[in-house]
């Protein structure tokens, strides 16, 4: 069973191969997240999904091989499918999984499956996807959050160095809100074959500098990005600098499944605007809009299991003197090396699943859905 065997170009051989890598590369980097070994609970969507520990780990390797034996034969049909299932499996067992790479590449390589007959429209969709991605991603930056944590705190104050008058001046610190404009309008050039090159070349510069902020260079954070950020950059050249095509994207996006991709990638993320799509569906990129969660320990509590992940810094106060926090977030990265799935139905069920495990942890659970405001707490019920 194959995608194509007589039209399957070299650019796309190399496509498929340079997903398989990078989706590969990130999946062992954050290997804990795809087994049910570590103490940040599973959380399946539903009850009635909870499945034993081998079966995590069958559907793990079951990709990983899949994707390995993919980078050699790309053709392979049947490996497109056995991933895509597989993957989609694994997510259905815990949505700290829906990460925004993971439902990226299950997406392209649908359009891989759907598109085998046609592979101008293969990369003309899958085009669409990558400027829908850095357009919303760039809206997303226009919230106060962005601001305060990513730019003042995370690239003025730990990067940069600014003493904090400076950073507090008015132009310097919304001067931040360049970067969501610059992405933006850069999205947009994709779509246009006259400013699709410069576009291009803008974004991957942008890349470069995100490498630089979070890599080993930067405050070395977050270091599933980074797989992601380096393939980003080749994807841009592939598709927008080396392409000299003239893509049509809508005339593609009519194709019967290609619909679907539309839906996904162009219309369902502005419902995260208003709380009605998850934040990474909807390439919520680097924004600090979704929420955050606290766990609150008391000190005198007989169960310290959460001990290793206490915040230390004392300039945080989120809870009471009288108690430990936990960020679920810095707890999640640590961790598994992602981000815990940033929505409140996921806050209730971690919250769920500890006080059914650890009755006698004697905690407050908080939640900060930012993207309404500024820190309206929340405890959760």
């Amino acid at each position: 069973m194959q995608i194509s065997t007589t039209s399957l170009t070299p650019k796309m051989k190399l496509f498929i191969r340079l997903t398989c890598v990078f989706w590969l590369v990130s999946k062992l980097i954050c290997w804990k997240l795809w087994t049910i070994d570590r103490l940040l609970p599973v959380v399946p969507p539903f009850d009635f999904l909870s499945a034993p520990g081998f079966i995590h780990i069958f559907l793990f390797v079951v990709s990983l091989l899949a994707m390995g034996i993919l980078f050699f034969i790309p053709s392979n049909r049947l490996l497109i499918i056995t991933i895509i299932i597989t993957e989609i499996l694994s997510c259905l067992l815990d949505q700290n999984r829906w990460q925004p790479w993971e439902y990226q590449n299950i997406i392209v390589f649908f359009v891989l499956l759907i598109n085998r007959k046609n592979e101008k429209n293969t990369f003309t969709v899958i085009a669409f996807i990558i400027a829908a991605i850095y357009f919303y991603s760039g809206l997303s930056k226009f919230n106060p959050v962005f601001l305060r944590y990513v730019w003042y705190k995370l690239a003025l104050v730990q990067l940069m160095h600014v003493n904090h008058s400076l950073a507090k001046n008015i132009w310097v610190y919304h001067a931040g809100y360049l970067m969501g404009v610059i992405e933006l309008l850069a999205s947009i050039g994709l779509f246009f074959s006259k400013t699709r090159k410069a576009s291009a070349i803008v974004l991957i510069a942008m890349h470069i500098l995100i490498i630089f902020v979070f890599g080993p260079t930067g405050i070395d954070y977050d270091t599933i990005i980074w797989p992601w950020n380096v393939v980003m950059m080749i994807y841009l050249y592939l598709f927008f600098i080396q392409t000299k095509e003239e893509s049509n994207y809508f005339t593609s996006l009519k194709f019967s499944w290609n619909k679907l991709i539309f839906i996904l990638f162009a219309i369902m993320p502005a419902f995260s605007f208003i709380d009605r799509w998850d934040f990474f569906l909807s390439s919520s990129l680097f924004s600090a809009r979704p929420v955050e969660m606290y766990i609150c320990v008391k000190k005198n509590s007989p169960n310290q299991i959460l001990k290793p992940y206490y915040v230390q810094d004392q300039n945080i106060h989120i809870c009471d003197t009288s108690y430990n926090e936990v960020n679920v977030r810095a707890w999640s990265f640590e961790e598994i090396k992602v981000p815990a799935y940033p929505e409140m139905r996921v806050c209730e069920s971690i919250k769920k699943k500890l006080q059914e495990k650890y009755p006698d942890l004697n905690a407050v659970y908080v939640a900060y859905p930012y993207v309404k405001g500024d820190k309206p707490r929340t405890e959760l019920k």
